[in-house]
């Protein structure tokens, strides 16, 4: 697969032999060249060559700047560097982004190259972290990673902001200098080269390696031919990067029987926690990052989810990452044992939140939490293959039920009929089957086995506090248990393969859309009757990339992502069950709603967070005992007074 333009900008690193560049590109010859910078004369020798690769040649000129000639200038460079300067751009990009600053230009005027500041001596690709021999030569720890991983987040924002996608984000156009005591605090830790290759304007970037190419990308064969980047395909490179860099393998890494290459895991979205992946003994165990981390990394490399790294996951980690005495290796201190050596931790860390009572900690991943029309609370941790049901009561010790081994992936909804045991309702990954669990004894007895309607190739069901809804043909079906058997009643009319719903925790009520061609129509059953919501179609040229609904006792949160011209935004309307529209927003973090962390904004259908202990990625439920606070692999309870 070409990913490539046959004449890539950026050809600054001859190392590149992953890249598709111009093989037989015209290789200047020199003993001494004159070219021009402000008009004013500067002669070139073949000793100043610094490296020469596939599009350009870069020379050590002094002063700590390089001047990087064209081998064949082109019209496009021209005006790619014409707009960089004229505009301001260069002179506003962020520190240690060595872009174009002076155009250079031969004898005739016409422009073949330019002047930028030089990588400082002594720096060192990206890449290199992949390498656990270098983080022992060099004495890296996870800390410093992790800084200067903050620093790229940093200056990533900065030059999207400029309206400038690097695009072709990749571990050798990247170079750190490791600190130390004398380097001054203002010096950048980290350089961005290949500057030229960015995308910005109507200017392409037409390069890309394919390791960190979104696989969205795939299909392009040509990115010279337009813009195709976007902050969503840096902040997957971003991630894919720090993977790397952390746990030495790429999120597809590892051997796949079936799929061989990283690409082929990559379109099938099989990562490194797919359990059918033979890890390789020399990259960090995954449970070296914390589970928020981990979290992250499937929905981003198994679910396709996109948008900017969340910094805060970055910032809990630094947090909590200790040091096995035993091995030397990082781990999140709220793991039971060190992933490498398996030495248990020698002091659990306490939960920061000091006003929450502990319910859960799980050394896994928390998939799925129900609370029950009962008062129990019920829990699903993903752990080593296995999927294992927590019941929770506050005052009471969990009661642990092993459910089944299975890959990751599994979606679950819970309903409790009135009377009898809770139900769990399972669908493995990628299909429409529905099987249904009895969970009220000390094993998981099958109570019958559906299938549902899909949307986007995902399962679409859901589940009331007494009811699971599911779409059978053309139909919404809301189901319980009587009398010991599963039966089923038609409540409203669904399209196939373009309806798609949520249901409220706390009341019988349902919110949904109906997909018409590029129309969207939104929607709310309760009380025997569906009706239409006033929610405003999308703008023109605009498409919706995600849709997420949260729910309080009497109103309901439908946020839109929303992707216009290049540009990715959230608006978010709040509807009581009536159906009305009682407020609007630009963004609502639907996890926490109807929390609000702003307290010059309590009024309804927000309530203000009695306290602020609580971690900004938590999810929370309004549970009648206090607030259910939900992280990956811990679940509290905070009461309210």
């Amino acid at each position: 697969m070409k990913t490539m333009a046959p004449s890539p900008f950026g050809g600054n690193d001859p190392t590149r032999d992953t890249r598709l560049t111009t093989p037989n590109a015209p290789q200047k010859t020199m003993n001494n060249h004159t070219i021009y910078l402000n008009q004013r004369p500067l002669t070139l020798n073949a000793a100043q060559l610094i490296q020469s690769g596939g599009e350009g040649m870069v020379f050590d000129v002094g002063d700590n700047t390089a001047v990087k000639l064209y081998h064949t200038p082109q019209p496009h460079h021209a005006a790619k560097l014409a707009h960089f300067g004229d505009t301001g751009l260069a002179r506003r990009l962020p520190p240690g982004v060595l872009g174009p600053q002076t155009i250079a230009v031969n004898k005739q005027g016409q422009i073949i190259g330019f002047q930028m500041p030089k990588l400082p001596t002594g720096a060192h690709a990206l890449k290199r972290l992949a390498s656990p021999l270098f983080w022992q030569q060099q004495q890296v720890t996870m800390p410093g990673v992790i800084q200067l991983f903050q620093s790229i987040h940093a200056t990533l924002n900065q030059l999207h902001h400029l309206g400038v996608i690097v695009g072709d984000l990749n571990d050798q156009n990247l170079f750190f200098l490791p600190p130390t005591p004398s380097a001054p605090r203002h010096t950048p830790g980290i350089y961005w080269l290949d500057v030229d290759s960015y995308q910005f304007s109507r200017f392409p970037c037409p390069v890309a390696m394919l390791s960190f190419l979104d696989p969205q990308l795939y299909h392009v064969t040509d990115f010279s031919q337009q813009p195709y980047f976007s902050a969503d395909t840096d902040w997957y490179a971003y991630f894919v990067l720090l993977l790397k860099s952390a746990l030495h393998i790429h999120p597809y890494g590892g051997v796949h029987k079936q799929y061989k290459s990283t690409a082929a895991r990559a379109q099938a979205g099989i990562t490194i926690l797919d359990s059918a992946i033979t890890y390789p003994p020399n990259a960090r165990r995954p449970e070296t990052l914390s589970d928020d981390l981990l979290h992250h990394l499937h929905r981003t490399f198994a679910q396709g989810q996109r948008g900017p790294f969340p910094l805060h996951l970055l910032t809990d980690y630094a947090a909590e990452v200790i040091t096995c005495p035993h091995c030397g290796q990082p781990y999140p201190g709220a793991r039971a044992h060190c992933p490498t050596c398996r030495v248990l931790t020698p002091a659990p860390q306490p939960l920061r939140a000091q006003k929450v009572q502990e319910l859960l900690r799980v050394d896994g991943l928390i998939v799925y939490v129900r609370s029950l029309p009962n008062g129990r609370i019920l829990a699903i941790a993903y752990n080593h293959n296995s999927y294992i049901l927590h019941r929770l009561e506050p005052g009471s010790a969990p009661e642990a039920i092993p459910l089944f081994d299975g890959s990751p992936g599994c979606r679950f909804a819970a309903f409790q009929p009135q009377p009898g045991a809770p139900i769990l309702a399972v669908n493995p990954p990628g299909g429409d089957q529905l099987l249904l669990l009895d969970v009220g004894g000390t094993a998981p007895r099958k109570v019958t086995m559906l299938a549902t309607g899909m949307f986007r190739d995902t399962a679409v069901f859901a589940t009331t506090p007494r009811h699971l809804i599911r779409i059978a043909g053309s139909w919404l079906m809301r189901g319980s248990l009587r009398d010991g058997l599963y039966v089923e009643d038609a409540i409203a009319t669904a399209h196939h393969r373009q309806t798609q719903f949520w249901a409220s925790p706390y009341t019988d009520v349902i919110a949904g859309c109906h997909r018409v061609f590029a129309e969207l129509r939104y929607w709310l059953w309760r009380d025997g009757r569906s009706d239409d919501l006033a929610i405003p179609p999308l703008p023109a040229k605009a498409s919706l990339q995600e849709t997420a609904v949260a729910f309080a006792p009497d109103s309901i949160a439908i946020m839109r992502t929303i992707r216009q011209r290049g540009k990715v935004y959230s608006d978010t309307h709040i509807i009581n069950q009536q159906g009305e529209i009682i407020a609007r927003g630009e963004e609502t973090a639907v996890q926490q709603y109807p929390f609000t962390r702003n307290p010059d904004d309590p009024t309804p259908p927000y309530r203000p967070l009695p306290t602020a202990d609580i971690p900004a990625n938590s999810i929370l439920h309004l549970l009648p005992q206090g607030i259910l606070v939900h992280r990956p692999h811990q679940i509290g309870i905070l009461a309210v007074d």
